[in-house]
């Protein structure tokens, strides 16, 4: 467990994120800014950017590295982990898979995931659905297993589970020559459907078959807000945020595209400001 409690716990470095650390840093607070992927790179890959005031024309990865270099040159903790929990209390509780973090309040700037939760995924999380192969694998040991990947993390977990358990479908959602270290791990070249089962996982579907499998862990470059904080009000897929970018977990904020659209720069780096400004109001009133 880190030794220190976080005045403010900012989840995801895109534009909004990083609003929020360098506002929170001017205001002389302890920031963890946390950050598993490559600083937005659904905006990094944007050939040019012709809304964002002041800066016409600017190429995507231009503007996020100009953002990225001002935001942590005011010197907030930048910890590369993904969490994967967020349990509120005195203080909040941030696990990672292999850390833990403490923090007073919390900014969500998850961004929104490009793939939506399966039927049947929500209902059966913490019952089979898994998001960690780190935190939770030796649940499934000696169990058969489905790992679906949309991004490269998802090969890691394959492998750690592939030592583990008996066979591993790795199903992976996006271009790769990923090679198995492990005879046990099985890839398939397939479109997953639905999670199956009542009161825990028996299986999963695919458009090439349905697969019987205990446990089915889902790598996305966004988890589903829900997931992370299981408390957390919802408006359809988005975080459902009042005109302070507060939710409805007292201490926990939420800014940029996790909280709907418009998906503009603009609007996220307002909302990471005025999520962070009251965050520190929040923590003044703990006082």
């Amino acid at each position: 467990m880190a030794d220190q409690i976080f005045d403010v716990a900012i989840i995801g470095a895109g534009p909004a994120g990083l609003s929020a650390a360098l506002t929170a840093r001017v205001r002389n607070k302890n920031v963890a800014l946390f950050e598993h992927m490559d600083f937005s790179p659904k905006l990094q890959k944007a050939h040019a950017i012709n809304n964002y005031p002041g800066l016409p024309a600017t190429p995507g990865k231009d503007l996020m590295k100009q953002f990225v270099d001002h935001a942590l040159a005011a010197g907030p903790t930048l910890i590369k982990e993904k969490v994967t929990n967020v349990f509120a209390g005195d203080t909040f509780t941030l696990l990672t898979p292999n850390n833990t973090y403490e923090a007073k309040t919390v900014v969500l700037a998850i961004g929104v995931s490009n793939s939506a939760m399966l039927n049947g995924e929500k209902d059966l999380v913490g019952k089979g659905v898994c998001y960690c192969a780190t935190c939770d694998g030796m649940l499934y040991r000696d169990k058969p297993v489905a790992v679906i990947a949309y991004t490269e993390e998802g090969e890691h977990d394959a492998d750690f589970l592939g030592e583990i358990c008996p066979v591993v479908y790795f199903i992976p959602q996006y271009k790769t020559e990923y090679q198995p270290k492990h005879p046990t791990i099985q890839v398939l070249k397939a479109r997953p459907q639905a999670v199956l089962g009542t009161d825990e996982v028996t299986g999963l579907t695919t458009d090439a078959g349905e697969l019987k499998v205990d446990g089915i862990f889902i790598l996305r470059q966004s988890d589903p807000a829900e997931t992370l904080l299981p408390e957390l009000a919802m408006d359809g897929p988005f975080v459902k945020v009042n005109r302070d970018q507060a939710t409805n977990v007292p201490g926990v904020y939420a800014a940029g595209d996790c909280t709907g659209k418009p998906w503009q720069i603009a609007r996220a780096i307002g909302e990471g400001l005025t999520a962070v400004l009251n965050a520190i109001g929040y923590i003044d009133s703990k006082k």
